[in-house]
């Protein structure tokens, strides 16, 4: 889909370089999300981020930037969620949100590893901030090995939260368990195996870039729900489809669709207990 509001997007782009190359804390500024993957669409959100000194003041760089963006339009929302800060614009209609994120120098968060956050649009450079960040691959490795474990220990067993409420007859406990325990942790796995340089992207976004298209639809069939008899069959799908899954990223003989296992697990990790859907939710 064509994105009709570009002008504006670049307005905006444009009023915050303008307000921030000057400053001196602030070392380069580019547009990362959609645009970094050629992806903009009408429903895109603006991703914009800036690399500042260690020691600034981020309030007085979000300050500045806020200024700078009441210039273009007036602000009516303004939504903390780290990294950064969500703003809305009177003027960029229903859809368009500016995602405003400001990352230490110092920092190891920079989202510029290029397969992970795709090509970085620069603003301003004032050095070689914005070369392409080496991605980690023994940590990535390492954190999906983690998550891997703990899904092969508990992705089967905590089908039984689904089950029960199924037979219970909750309609809103079925479908919310659903959700947690078995399409969010099928999904991870999906990824794990399709596209593992992104298995922890973004939940459930970005899946159609993620997964094959026959693999994405699959997916989707079994996201739709009409009633409790079809999701118990659904259940039963997804469970099964997770099942082999772990079978086979765990270098276990293929089944199913997935016939050429794109990484192997090695050796056990520490469980990230952190993970929502964990053991300690119930």
């Amino acid at each position: 889909m064509q994105d009709n509001n570009q002008p504006f997007r670049d307005h905006i782009s444009r009023a915050l370089s303008l307000a921030l190359e000057p400053v001196a804390s602030v070392r380069a500024g580019w547009e990362g999300g959609s645009a970094a993957f050629d992806a903009v669409d009408a429903y895109s959100d603006l991703d914009l981020n800036f690399i500042v000194d260690d020691e600034c003041s981020l309030e007085g760089l979000y300050d500045t930037a806020e200024r700078a963006l009441a210039e273009v339009s007036r602000v009516t929302v303004v939504h903390s969620m780290p990294p950064g800060r969500y703003y809305k614009l009177s003027e960029g209609g229903e859809f368009l949100f500016v995602d405003l994120c400001f990352f230490r120098e110092g920092a190891s968060d920079h989202p510029l590893e290029v397969e992970r956050h795709g090509v970085a649009r620069p603003l301003f450079d004032k050095g070689d901030w914005l070369r392409a960040k080496p991605l980690d691959r023994a940590a990535l490795d390492a954190k999906r090995q983690a998550r891997y474990r703990e899904l092969q220990d508990w992705f089967v067993v905590s089908q039984s939260f689904v089950r029960k409420a199924i037979l219970r007859g909750r309609e809103v406990e079925a479908l919310a368990s659903f959700w947690s325990y078995t399409l969010r942790p099928l999904a991870e796995l999906l990824r794990m195996r399709f596209c593992p340089v992104r298995w922890d992207f973004g939940g459930m976004r970005y899946l159609d870039r993620d997964l094959p298209s026959d693999v994405y639809a699959e997916f989707s069939a079994l996201v739709f729900v009409r009633d409790l008899p079809d999701l118990e069959s659904k259940l039963g799908a997804a469970a099964a489809w997770g099942t082999r899954l772990l079978r086979e990223l765990d270098g276990g003989a293929p089944s199913g669709r997935a016939a050429d296992v794109r990484f192997r697990i090695s050796e056990p990790t520490v469980l990230d207990q952190s993970h929502p859907a964990s053991a300690s939710e119930k």
